[in-house]
C-alpha cells in the first residue's frame, strides 16, 4: 500500500464517549502496518478539496469512512490490480463486509469521483457480518475486541473472524462484551425437545460480530421455541442495557407509535375499559408509547417503565409518570392497572423468568383488565425472511410462533385470549429496512431481491395484503385476566 493516500472521513456520531480517538488509533495503526503512504483526517465537505490536493501521476487515493475502520487490504489489492487492468479511474465496491469496504478508490492523475466502476467482492457472502460503527452496539463490541484482540489493527478480515471463533472470544461478544456467567441449553427449556442450530443469513443488524460458524438461536424441533444459546444469566441480564444500548434509542428517528399504527390501535379493548383508566407501559423505552398514550388520551393515568439508565425528564413534563422497574425482580403493583402493555419486550426475558412476568403482570391488574403485548413471531415468513428473529442477541431471549403463543395461553386458564393480529416493525419503516438489505445483505442476488421489495412497499394495499393474510415481522395479542 506505499503509493496509496488514504483520506479517511470523519463522523461526529464517534464523539460520544470521546471513542472516536480510540477508533482513529486503531485506523492509523492498522493502514501504517500496511504501508500507507499518507494518513489524512477530514470533514466531508472537505473530501474534493483534499482529493485534489492529493492527486498526483504516481499515486492513489483510497477514500475510507471512519464508521468503516477495518480496512479490508486484500479487497484494496483487488481493487487496485482492477483499476490497473481496466484502465478505468475510479472504483466502488459492493458485497464486501460491512464496516471493511473503501467508499472510493482512485487511480493516479484523478482528481474527482465520476463514472465509479462497480466492482463486486464476496467476503459478506463467506461471512455475513456487521462490522461498521453506525449502531452504538456495534461501536461498544469494536472497542471491547480492540482491547481483546491485541494485534486486531493488523489481522486481515481472514484472521480476524478465526479470532473470533475462539471460545473465550464469542463468549465475550454473546455477553454483549461484558465479563460476565453465560448458559447453554442442551434441550429446550420449555418441553424438553432437541435443539437445532438457526444459521443467519442475512447481515446482523445491531451486535454483527459474531461469527457466524457460531450460530446463537436454536429451534426446539417439538413445540418450536426459538432460543438464545449461549444466554447471559438472568441476575446479570439488567447489565447489557447501558449507555450504548441507550445511545441507539436517542439518535433513533424510528417511532412506530402513531394514530397510522397497528400497535396503537385499541378499539377492541377502550370501550371496555373505565373512564379514568390507570395504564403501565413495560420496557417503554424512551417512552415513545406512553407519549402517544398521553395524546390521544389526556384523562387517562400513563406510566412508563423501563430500567432506570431509560428514564428522562420529558415524560414527566408530559404529565407521564415514570417508574425505574425490573419486573423480573422488582414488584410491578396489587390491582393497580386497567391496562398494562409490552411492546417487544417478552422477548428479552428468558424462558425461565417467562412465568415469574406473567404472574407480576397479573398480579399488578384489576380483575378483567388487559395485557396487550407484540413480540417477533417466528410462524411468520417475513419474520424469517430477513432473519428478523434473531435481529437483537444478546438482549432477544426467545422468539416465539403465532401457535406456541395460542398454545401456551390457552392452557393457562387466568387469561383469556381476545385477539391477535399481525404487525410488523419491518413495513412500518420498510424503505429502511430495505435499503439496509440493500447495503448488507450477503449476495448480490440478496440485495437485488431487496430492491424490489422496496419498490413493491411503496404500495400502502402491498402492506395491507401482508398483515391482512397474518405475514407481519410481530404479532400483537391481546390478554384479560380472568
Amino acid at each position: 500500500m506505499h503509493d496509496i493516500n488514504f483520506i479517511i472521513i470523519e463522523n461526529e456520531r464517534l464523539n460520544f464517549e470521546n471513542s472516536v480517538v480510540k477508533v482513529k488509533q486503531f485506523i492509523t495503526r492498522r493502514l501504517n502496518y500496511f504501508n500507507a503512504k499518507s494518513i489524512n483526517f477530514t470533514k466531508s465537505t472537505l473530501l474534493i478539496e483534499k482529493i485534489k490536493m492529493l492527486s498526483n501521476k504516481a499515486d492513489y487515493i483510497a477514500v475510507i469512512d471512519i464508521m468503516n475502520p477495518i480496512v479490508d487490504i486484500e479487497l484494496l489489492k483487488y481493487a487496485k490490480e482492477t483499476l490497473e487492468k481496466t484502465k478505468e479511474k475510479v472504483i466502488v465496491v459492493e458485497g464486501a463486509v460491512p464496516g471493511t469496504q473503501f467508499e472510493y478508490l482512485l487511480g493516479p492523475s484523478v482528481d474527482s469521483i465520476r463514472d465509479e466502476l462497480l466492482l463486486y467482492y464476496f467476503s459478506q457472502e463467506k461471512y455475513n457480518n456487521q462490522f461498521n460503527l453506525y449502531k452504538y452496539k456495534r461501536l461498544k463490541m469494536f472497542l471491547i475486541l480492540n482491547k481483546l484482540i491485541e494485534d486486531m489493527p493488523e489481522l486481515s478480515i481472514d484472521a480476524l473472524m478465526n479470532k473470533l471463533c475462539k471460545m473465550e472470544i464469542f463468549e465475550r461478544l454473546a455477553a454483549f462484551g461484558e465479563d460476565i456467567n453465560i448458559k447453554y441449553y442442551d434441550v429446550c427449556p420449555h418441553c424438553g425437545g432437541n435443539l437445532i442450530s438457526l444459521p443467519m443469513r442475512m447481515s446482523q443488524a445491531f451486535c454483527g460480530y459474531i461469527p457466524n460458524s457460531r450460530p446463537l438461536y436454536h429451534k426446539c424441533i417439538k413445540c418450536n421455541l426459538v432460543v438464545l444459546s449461549p444466554y447471559i444469566e438472568n441476575e446479570k441480564g439488567y447489565l447489557i442495557y447501558d449507555k450504548w444500548d441507550k445511545q441507539d434509542f436517542v439518535i433513533s428517528h424510528n417511532n412506530p407509535y402513531n394514530s397510522k399504527s397497528t400497535r396503537c390501535n385499541l378499539e377492541i379493548i377502550v370501550d371496555k375499559l373505565p373512564e379514568k383508566v390507570r395504564c403501565i407501559d413495560l420496557g417503554g423505552g424512551m417512552g415513545n408509547y406512553s407519549k402517544y398514550l398521553k395524546m390521544s388520551f389526556p384523562d387517562w393515568e400513563i406510566t412508563h417503565s423501563d430500567f432506570s439508565i431509560k428514564q428522562n425528564q420529558e415524560l414527566e413534563d408530559m404529565g407521564i409518570q415514570t417508574k425505574a422497574l425490573n419486573f423480573l425482580q422488582d414488584e410491578i403493583g396489587r390491582n393497580e392497572y386497567d391496562l398494562i402493555t409490552a411492546w417487544e419486550v417478552i422477548e428479552h426475558v428468558p424462558y425461565e423468568k417467562i412465568e415469574f412476568m406473567l404472574d407480576n403482570i397479573y398480579s399488578a391488574l384489576y380483575g378483567g383488565g388487559y395485557f396487550v403485548f407484540s413480540t417477533p413471531n417466528f410462524d411468520s415468513p417475513l419474520c424469517k425472511m430477513n432473519d428478523f428473529y434473531a435481529i437483537c442477541p444478546p438482549f432477544h431471549y426467545l422468539c416465539f410462533g403465532e401457535k406456541w403463543l395460542l398454545d401456551f395461553f390457552h392452557s393457562k386458564p387466568q387469561w383469556k385470549i381476545i385477539s391477535y393480529k399481525a404487525c410488523a416493525d419491518f413495513l412500518d419503516d420498510s424503505d429502511m429496512w430495505c435499503d439496509y438489505m440493500s447495503r448488507t445483505a450477503p449476495s448480490f442476488q440478496l440485495r437485488a431481491t431487496a430492491d424490489v421489495l422496496k419498490l413493491l412497499l411503496t404500495k400502502e394495499e402491498n402492506k395491507k395484503l401482508l398483515l391482512n393474510n397474518n405475514i407481519g415481522t410481530e404479532i400483537i395479542v391481546v390478554l384479560q385476566k380472568q
